[in-house]
């Protein structure tokens, strides 16, 4: 029952109080359908069937595996960078700011830092899932606008020439794995490491392991680096040698596992009444 409160404390204030941090990404989900919708009319492929998977292939083709031999610039994949970015600012603040104020005085009530800290981890998992909901919502109903083929085909042509993608043998079971399962375990498991960093250092550098861990995704190809699981241009659906989707699935089940425990070992040696005493003077010196 103390955790059930805790949950809903958590929806009521760290959620429902905060459904204004959803709109840019609902808004920014709208200018890249758009505009990859537009663009097909730029390079006279207007008549190709385009699908609201070619639109998810999109948002989550990420970078192919970077060879600096061959003497092309990197470019950062920033439509996916931003997806995974904006996950993690919006499970920033909350947590942190919640063991300042009112947040001591919910700790003190429930008499338990292991069920403040589990009630956490739900709000991480709630408030990911819900992100991720928006950008597959706005899609899809601006699929339904414009007309988009909802089917789980996709078209190879668009994938071809706008992202440069040819794609191995594709199965229904892969397309959701790659495309819907497998960004938002990765998205969790980075926003839970994120939330267990917190307990030990300032949460700027907290993102700003998140933004590393996410950034040195995109250029080195790496099991260790959990983004890489996230990436079409990745996977074996587009490299035979790719990431494996078992091996994904593991290594973020594993990284969740991992900053849950770390965060209960942590949060019954915290100091939470010195977290307090630094919020209420970071909050006198900004006044």
């Amino acid at each position: 029952m103390r955790l059930y409160r805790l949950i809903r404390y958590d929806i009521k204030n760290g959620i429902c109080s905060r459904l204004y941090l959803y709109v840019p990404a609902a808004i920014l989900c709208s200018v890249f359908t758009i505009g990859f919708y537009m663009s097909l009319q730029n390079r006279n492929l207007e008549n190709e069937k385009l699908t609201i998977i070619n639109i998810l292939l999109y948002f989550f083709e990420g970078k192919e595996p970077f060879s600096p031999e061959l003497g092309n610039a990197f470019v950062f994949p920033v439509v996916w960078l931003f997806i995974f970015l904006y996950s993690a600012f919006l499970t920033l603040n909350y947590p942190y700011s919640n063991l300042t104020g009112y947040g001591v005085q919910v700790i003190t009530r429930t008499k338990s830092r292991k069920l403040w800290w589990l009630s956490k981890c739900f709000w991480v998992f709630l408030t990911t899932f819900l992100y991720f909901a928006v950008w597959y919502l706005v899609s899809l109903v601006l699929s339904l606008i414009l007309h988009i083929d909802l089917s789980i085909q996709y078209s190879e042509r668009i994938c071809a020439e706008l992202l440069d993608m040819k794609l191995q043998s594709v199965q229904a079971g892969s397309v959701w794995i790659s495309l819907v399962i497998l960004p938002v375990m990765t998205s969790v498991a980075v926003n839970l490491l994120q939330l267990c960093l917190g307990l030990f250092f300032d949460r700027i550098y907290c993102f700003l392991a998140s933004a590393v861990i996410l950034f040195a995704s995109t250029y080195f190809q790496t099991p260790l680096l959990i983004g890489n699981f996230a990436m079409v241009k990745r996977s074996v659906m587009y490299q035979e040698n790719g990431m494996d989707f078992t091996q994904g699935i593991i290594a973020c089940v594993a990284l969740i596992i991992l900053s849950i425990g770390a965060g209960f070992w942590r949060i019954r040696k915290y100091d939470i009444l010195k977290k307090h005493e630094r919020g209420l003077q970071q909050e006198a010196e900004d006044d």
